[in-house]
């Protein structure tokens, strides 16, 4: 899950850092801790009453301010930002920010360098269009092409090289939006109501001929007026052949919506009938129409509904859900099937099995989908997984086992903390948080003594800070101090990180080793104390 104050604290500084046009290692690194964030989950970006929030979660504190003023300097009302958003677009978006407005406003620049994925909403005081009447206009930059066919090994791997240099690598030239028009699907009239019964008279009953000269809508409001009626059977039956009549004529998303009700409407009834609607399921949830489900997943308006049918298809929609995961032509297509997979509840144990695939992008995003379940049972195969030859899976590895944070996940994670690349490292830091995290604290500490790469280091306290254990507490307490015997001396920058993470901990301990820290003779951990107090205070009121 996503941290609203690591992506907060990483967004300022990168904006921050794309002011220097000499900080170029500095962006860099920045750019690589913002893709390794965005790549767990979409992101909303906006600012109300002067705070910043990120995904509706407010993020209060002095260190955001100079983002929340750039913000509505740009009268910026909200930044999209997908999962996975392209490197280039993210790089766009920084640059921009980090400039002074001009006579283009936001979206229009992003719209010059060709992004597709990120969207940014600003607000115009006054328009300039004639006959448009003064006041607070909305001006968005909305992606309109879908995201562009991929092959079967995904898109190229989004590192930074020659960004930062005006150059777009490999990350490949983006095409100019192309308005493929508003999309319409008719829908039918709704049913005239059927005429209530006479006073006192008993509802007439559902017999077979009835049901036979009903329609498809009829027959789904028979089965949802009587869910375990005398006559569900021959109801059943009925919807069965309607799936498969929509099946026939290739009308896929017709036989989805009949599928979805019929599942809804098994939940609900008492044991007896419940036989009834699990051997018609068995019956209509064969593989081609989970397949064809399957399909829909990248549709928005298909997606609750297919997830819901995939998931009431247990071990066999898992089954063409990692097909789709493996083999699909298009991310899109990929990223359907593995956010519906998060949801299942049965026939995970094949997620396992598939950490050992020999092509490194199907361990890579079974490696992402067991993080994102908190499976604890793949956590031997991750740890098979540790020392892949390809980085790109190790930095999956790497995170998911940071996310399931079990104890048995400390020795596979301190050797993922010896990794040789500094992303693979800072992978474990991002990914650990919340007080389960309480077995990775020593880990973590011992790493700390070690890193020689200054980001993961920050990272690396920020993640105690999260943990907020007696441990991990006491730690920060002797990294705050300008020397210790555990760490010695350290610079000013991250003596800052320590005093964040004694405020993300929150602790009786930490709050008295900020009270004391209010005082110290860096002036910037000094302020940074001041300001994590009064944070502390506000919270309390």
């Amino acid at each position: 899950m996503l941290s609203p104050q690591a992506f907060a604290t990483h967004m300022a500084r990168a904006v921050d850092l794309f002011r220097d046009p000499g900080a170029k290692e500095g962006q860099k690194s920045a750019l690589r801790a913002l893709m390794a964030l965005v790549e767990q989950a979409d992101v909303l970006v906006e600012t109300r009453d002067g705070v910043l929030l990120i995904n509706g979660t407010r993020v209060p504190g002095e260190a955001y301010q100079a983002l929340v003023e750039c913000l509505d300097l740009h009268a910026v009302r909200h930044i999209e930002i997908p999962a996975a958003a392209p490197a280039a677009e993210l790089f766009h978006l920084l640059k921009s920010l980090a400039e002074p407005p001009g006579g283009d406003d936001l979206p229009t620049r992003l719209r010059a360098t060709g992004a597709q994925r990120v969207s940014v909403a600003v607000a115009r005081l006054f328009a300039s269009d004639a006959g448009v009447p003064q006041g607070d206009v909305l001006v968005e930059h909305t992606p309109v092409l879908p995201e562009p066919a991929a092959t079967l090994v995904p898109g190229p791997d989004l590192g930074t090289g020659g960004l930062l240099h005006g150059e777009l690598g490999d990350v490949g030239s983006l095409s100019a939006p192309l308005d493929v028009g508003p999309i319409t699907r008719e829908v039918p009239p709704p049913a005239p109501p059927e005429p209530p019964p006479p006073s006192g008279a008993e509802p007439a009953a559902i017999t077979r001929a009835s049901v036979g000269k009903a329609g498809d809508d009829d027959v789904l409001a028979q089965l949802e007026r009587s869910p375990q009626g005398a006559d569900v059977g021959d109801l059943l039956a009925l919807v069965g052949r309607q799936v498969e009549t929509a099946v026939k004529i290739d009308r896929i998303e017709r036989a989805l919506k009949l599928l979805a009700v019929v599942v809804r409407l098994e939940a609900k009834v008492a044991d007896a009938p419940r036989r009834q609607y699990g051997i018609a399921l068995k019956r209509m949830l064969n593989k081609q129409m989970l397949q064809g489900i399957a399909h829909l997943l990248d549709i928005p308006a298909h997606r609750e509904e297919g997830a819901l049918v995939l998931q009431r298809a247990g071990a066999d929609g898992v089954e063409v859900l990692l097909d789709i995961l493996v083999s699909a032509p298009t991310v899109k297509e990929r990223r359907g099937a593995f956010d519906a997979l998060t949801r299942m509840t049965h026939g995970t144990d094949q997620l396992v099995h598939m950490l050992s695939h020999p092509q490194w992008f199907v361990v890579r995003n079974i490696a992402e989908l067991v993080g994102e379940l908190g499976l604890e049972d793949a956590v031997p195969a991750l740890g098979k997984q540790v020392g892949h030859e390809d980085e790109r899976v190790r930095k999956a590895v790497a995170l998911a086992l940071a996310k399931i944070a079990t104890p048995n996940c400390a020795e596979p994670l301190r050797r993922a903390l010896r990794d040789k690349s500094p992303v693979v490292r800072m992978q474990v830091a991002l990914g650990i948080g919340g007080r389960k995290s309480g077995a990775l604290a020593m880990p973590l500490v011992v790493a700390l003594d070690e890193e020689k790469d200054p980001e993961v280091e920050r990272e690396l306290i920020l993640a105690l800070g999260r943990i907020a254990s007696s441990d991990a507490v006491q730690a920060l307490i002797k990294f705050a101090q300008p020397s210790g015997r555990l760490f010695g001396r350290k610079p000013t920058a991250l003596r800052v990180a320590a005093v964040e993470a004694l405020r993300l901990a929150a602790t009786p301990a930490a709050v008295g080793t900020l009270q004391g820290l209010a005082g110290d003779a860096d002036r910037q951990v000094k302020a940074a104390a001041q300001a994590a107090l009064v944070e502390l205070n506000k919270k309390k009121r």
